[in-house]
């Protein structure tokens, strides 16, 4: 009896499995899901960084087997620099490129992430790379990231990973190399920058958008313009500001990769493992790319290498130590923050 059952159920399960054959012909498993994104970076085309971020698409699309695909797009293609913090935060983008000098006004820390006047200065190492990756360590093993992830994660952004943007530069039009030559000059520059600036003697601004740069120098608006040194192989600045002062205010000045919490989220861990895979190429290409920019920069006709005095130095750096205890007066989070970096660096 049980084998007369046992022979009907074979039965009705081949004719099931026979007539589904014959309904849906083309019957196959589902396609995973294919998530399109869009990243904007805080920097125009030419910047470097900005460059990058096509091949960051390309190693997510690679890492995740084709279901990430994320398009590619300059300040200010979809929102303009100011509006890109909200515009991620709300979800009209789904990530977003460049560094917390620009959000701290919102993120304090943000502008240490990013790197306040002298803090990733690393002269026990040598090499680019060696300073590169001696900050990403402290990054990661300081529970500096972790930090970084709560305080964006408040704002509905998931810190995603650092890159590198190489050495902090100043463009000038004009010799500096003491304290009375940079007196009344106007420097385009980032966030707690400006202040710095104006404490030096110049006049710092953030008015001007990198696109209207070189015009602003060539036509006397403004004598110095802060940046990568993209200013020199992407931008051009050179031609009409041929002076690179140095030496740089830090060995390498950092950027982020921002996520919209809640498309964070909704991504299998698979995917959030492949993004975070991508991102760590991206930091590799960055500290590679830079490197090869800045010594491309040193032989590039028309650049002239402009050094300030050791007196202008000291003075550059006690000025920074100010406001680093400012910064740190003002928001507990900083201080934390500035405090596991004295710890790091072995400063009192």
């Amino acid at each position: 009896m049980k084998g007369k059952k046992l022979g009907l159920l074979v039965s009705i399960v081949t004719a099931v499995l026979l007539v589904s054959l014959v309904m849906f012909p083309g019957c196959k498993p589902a396609e995973p899901d294919v998530y399109e994104w869009r990243i904007q970076s805080g920097y125009p085309r030419g910047d470097v960084s900005m460059e990058l971020l096509n091949d960051f698409a390309a190693a997510a699309e690679k890492r995740s087997n084709g279901q990430l695909k994320i398009s590619v797009f300059a300040d200010p293609e979809i929102v303009p620099l100011e509006q890109l913090f909200e515009a991620t935060k709300v979800g009209t983008l789904d990530m977003l490129q460049a560094g917390g000098t620009f959000w701290g006004g919102i993120v304090p820390v943000g502008e240490i992430e990013f790197g306040i006047p002298f803090v990733y200065n690393i002269p026990e190492e040598e090499t680019f790379e060696g300073k590169a990756a001696e900050i990403r360590r402290f990054f990661f093993e300081s529970g500096l990231v972790d930090i970084l992830r709560e305080e964006y994660g408040k704002q509905g952004l998931y810190w995603l990973d650092m890159h590198t943007y190489g050495p902090v530069t100043l463009h000038s039009t004009v010799p500096v190399r003491t304290m009375d030559d940079l007196k009344g000059l106007k420097i385009r520059d980032e966030g707690l920058w400006t202040v710095f600036h104006d404490r030096l003697g110049a006049r710092g601004t953030t008015t001007v958008p990198p696109p209207e740069v070189y015009m602003a120098l060539k036509l006397g608006t403004l004598d110095i313009s802060q940046w990568d040194v993209s200013g020199i192989t992407g931008f051009g600045w050179h031609e009409v500001a041929p002076y690179w002062l140095h030496p740089h205010q830090n060995d390498h000045i950092i950027g982020h990769i921002l996520i919209n919490l809640d498309s964070w989220n909704a991504l299998p861990n698979n995917l959030k493992k492949a993004l975070a895979g991508a991102a760590e190429d991206y930091w590799d290409m960055t500290v590679e790319t830079y490197a090869q920019e800045v010594k491309k920069a040193y032989e590039t006709p028309g650049v002239e290498v402009c050094r300030m005095t050791e007196d202008t130095v000291a003075t550059w750096h006690k000025v920074a130590y100010g406001l680093w205890d400012e910064l740190a007066a003002k928001d507990p989070v900083s201080a934390q923050v500035i405090e596991l970096i004295k710890e790091w660096r072995g400063m009192e």
